[in-house]
C-alpha cells in the first residue's frame, strides 16, 4: 500500500482506540453533544491544518499561525471598539491581516532564502509584538480584553440546529482543500516542490511561487480560525492563539503528512485534528492533569514521525533492490 494510506489508517487506528478508551473510562464521552463539542473543538485546528498541510507538503513549516491569529484577531478588535464600520468590513481586514501574514511569511522564506524554522520563529515574534502594540488598553494603559458582542458577529461561534457553523466550515475547508491538493495543477507542484526542488525547477515550476501560495492559504486559513475563535468567545485578548502553533502541525503530522515534504494530504489533516481534539477532550472528561495532553501529544509526534522514516527508508531499499532484481533479469 501507500505510503498515505498507510498512515491514514493507522491514524484512523489511534483515533479509534482513543474514542474506545474514553468512552470506557467516561460514560459522557460517547454522549452527541460531547461528540458534537470535540468536532467543534477540532474545527478551528483542522481549519488552519489545512494550509499548515500545504506548507509541510513543500518541506517547510510555520511556526506563526498562533502569533498570526491573535494579530487578526486584534485588527477586529480595534475596528470593533473604534470604528462604526459593518461588521463584514471587520471581517475583510481580518482576511487580509491573514492574507498578509501569510505573504509576508513566504516572501521571506521563498525570496530572501531563510530557513523555514528560522522565518517563522522569527515572524511568530513579529506577529505578536505587533498584537501587543496595537491591543486594546484601558486609561492606565493597561492590556485588556475586548468585548465584541454584535449579535451578527456571535453568530458565527452558533450553530445551525445540533451542527456549530465552524465545524460546517471545517468541512467545506477539507473538501475544498483536497480537491485543489488532488486535482489541480497548483496541488501537484506543491507535491513537486515537496519531493525534489530540483526537479521540480528543471520540470518548470515556479518554485518561489508555489511556496508563497502555500504560506498565504496558510494566512487565509489563520483569519478564518481567528473569526471563529473571537466570535465564539465574544472577545478578543493579546493572548489569543498562544501555544497553538502545536496542534495544526501536529494534527497534519499525526494525520500522515511527512516532515520531510512530498507526501500526505488533507483527509489525514482530518483524522489528526480529530484526534487532537478527542485527546483533550478526553483528559478534561477525566479530569487529569492537563499536562498530560502535551505529554501525550509530544509523545505520539515522536512516534509518528521515527515511523514515517522507517517506512520511507523500508519503501527506498525495496525499490532499490526490485531495481537490482529487474536489472539482472535483462542481463540474463
Amino acid at each position: 500500500m501507500k505510503q498515505t494510506t498507510v498512515r491514514h489508517l493507522i491514524s484512523l487506528g489511534m483515533l479509534l482506540v482513543l474514542i474506545v478508551m474514553f468512552s470506557i473510562l467516561s460514560p459522557y464521552f460517547l454522549s452527541p453533544d460531547n461528540l458534537l463539542e470535540v468536532a467543534r473543538d477540532a474545527s478551528v485546528v483542522g481549519i488552519i491544518g489545512v494550509g499548515v498541510t500545504y506548507v509541510i507538503i513543500t518541506a517547510g513549516i510555520d511556526l506563526s499561525t498562533g502569533s498570526a491569529m491573535a494579530l487578526v484577531g486584534m485588527t477586529m478588535a480595534n475596528i470593533y471598539a473604534y470604528t462604526v464600520w459593518p461588521i463584514w468590513i471587520m471581517l475583510v481586514f481580518g482576511i487580509l491581516v491573514g492574507l498578509l501574514a501569510g505573504l509576508f511569511n513566504g516572501f521571506v522564506v521563498a525570496r530572501l532564502h531563510l530557513p523555514e524554522f528560522i522565518a517563522t520563529l522569527a515572524t511568530m515574534g513579529i506577529y505578536r509584538a505587533l498584537t501587543y502594540a496595537i491591543a486594546i488598553r484601558d486609561a492606565g494603559g493597561v492590556i485588556q480584553s475586548q468585548a465584541m458582542t454584535d449579535s451578527g458577529f456571535t453568530a458565527l461561534g452558533g450553530a445551525a440546529g445540533p451542527v456549530y457553523l465552524v465545524t460546517i466550515a471545517l468541512i467545506a475547508a477539507i473538501v475544498i482543500g483536497q480537491i485543489v491538493l488532488k486535482y489541480t495543477r497548483f496541488g501537484t507542484n506543491l507535491y513537486a516542490v515537496g519531493a525534489s526542488q530540483k526537479a521540480a525547477a528543471l520540470s518548470g515550476i515556479n518554485i518561489a511561487k508555489v511556496r508563497i501560495l502555500a504560506y498565504v492559504v496558510t494566512g487565509f486559513c489563520v483569519a478564518v480560525g481567528a473569526i471563529f475563535t473571537t466570535a465564539r468567545l465574544q472577545s478578543t485578548t493579546a493572548l489569543l492563539g498562544d501555544g497553538f502553533e502545536f496542534d495544526p502541525i501536529a494534527a497534519a503530522v499525526v494525520g500522515g503528512v511527512a516532515l520531510s515534504g512530498g507526501s500526505g494530504d488533507i483527509v489525514g489533516t482530518l483524522i489528526g485534528a480529530l484526534f487532537m481534539a478527542a485527546l483533550d477532550n478526553g483528559v478534561l472528561k477525566l479530569h487529569m492533569n492537563t499536562a498530560y495532553q502535551y505529554i501525550i501529544k509530544g509523545i505520539i509526534l515522536i512516534l509518528v514521525v521515527m515511523f514515517d522514516a522507517w517506512y520511507k527508508g523500508r519503501m527506498e531499499k525495496a525499490a532499490q533492490e526490485k531495481g537490482v532484481k529487474e536489472a539482472a533479469a535483462e542481463n540474463e
